[in-house]
């Protein structure tokens, strides 16, 4: 259907919450590796790779082929029962993590949002305490949980949200309070685990480089 119609259709059917970026939306049909294309078959170079989730590109061949295979065999099935690729998936994911790491425990989750929930809860579960620290300017979801973490007013919704979570300065040299002084953003995150919890955490909640902030990597040191 031409654009006009598609843009219509999302107006009536889909959640108006859903928004875009530009004035005039790009109607993407199809793309291969790293080329999206719109309706018209104009080519476009897909540096976003949606929202940093394509990491191979588009329809690469080895990836269609894979997925072509396990649907003639197996569509979906529970947990409860066994399936030989979700074992080799999950030893194979093991084996490229790095040596001593100790990182040898998979859990398959359906977002960033709920990979942070999990976590979360394992912490507090693990440790026996519930205050969680996270840094300002920092994006972790938007799940009721992970909105909590979130510390961008452009990504949270008026409604409670964060119980037990606290936010510590985060340590950046362009904009933050301290400059390069990666000792002063020690000593306030000290402050924040000493003023606003029970002196006891959880958890620490950071990106080694903060993306939605800004692209804000984090001072060296710290």
């Amino acid at each position: 259907p031409p654009k006009e119609e598609v843009i219509a259709m999302r107006q009536q059917f889909l959640n108006p919450a859903i928004f875009h970026f530009y004035k005039q939306p790009v109607l993407i049909t199809n793309g291969h590796m790293q080329y999206l294309y719109d309706e018209k078959g104009r080519r476009f170079l897909d540096a976003f790779a949606g929202i940093v989730t394509v990491s191979v590109g588009h329809s690469h061949p080895a990836v269609m082929k894979a997925a072509a295979d396990q649907l003639t065999k197996l569509q979906h099935t529970t947990t409860i029962y066994f399936n030989e690729q979700t074992s080799l998936y999950a030893k194979e994911f093991v084996e490229r993590m790095p040596k001593n790491s100790n990182l040898s425990r998979v859990y398959f989750v359906n977002s960033g949002s709920e990979a942070n929930d999990l976590a979360m809860l394992m912490a507090r579960l693990y440790t026996g305490n519930n205050n969680v620290v996270a840094l300002s300017n920092g994006y972790h979801g938007m799940s009721v949980g992970t909105m909590g973490l979130t510390a961008l007013h452009t990504w949270k919704y008026p409604v409670a949200h964060g119980e037990g979570i606290v936010h510590a300065p985060c340590p950046m040299s362009f904009r933050g309070t301290h400059g390069d002084d990666v000792d002063a953003y020690v000593r306030d995150l000290n402050n924040v685990i000493m003023t606003q919890t029970s002196g006891r955490i959880a958890g620490f909640f950071h990106e080694t480089i903060q993306g939605v902030g800004g692209g804000v990597p984090l001072l060296d040191g710290y």
